[in-house]
């Protein structure tokens, strides 16, 4: 996929969708939130981040036999980070 596919449906992930009546008579109007494109940037940058991290970490532990905790508290401060932004 390109980045630009990758935008698009992270955009289409987070949008807000929120119903509202016009009329008596059933009538509704649906209203889309888009985030705004800085906040998408920086999803995506936390992504590759905890991507990064975690390749990092299986290759510290196939290499070296051993769980490296600094690299474990680097992948948990961007899942906290994403959890909390979103």
């Amino acid at each position: 996929m390109r980045g630009s596919e990758w935008f698009s449906r992270l955009r289409r992930a987070l949008t807000r969708r929120k119903t509202i009546e016009i009329g008596p008579v059933r009538k509704v109007r649906i209203h889309e939130e888009y985030p705004s494109d800085r906040f998408l940037l920086i999803i995506m940058l936390m992504i590759v981040f905890f991507v990064g991290l975690s390749l990092l970490e299986v290759i510290h532990i196939v290499f070296l036999g051993s769980w490296n905790e600094v690299v474990f508290n680097g992948i948990m401060l961007v899942v906290g980070t994403i959890v909390g932004a979103i």
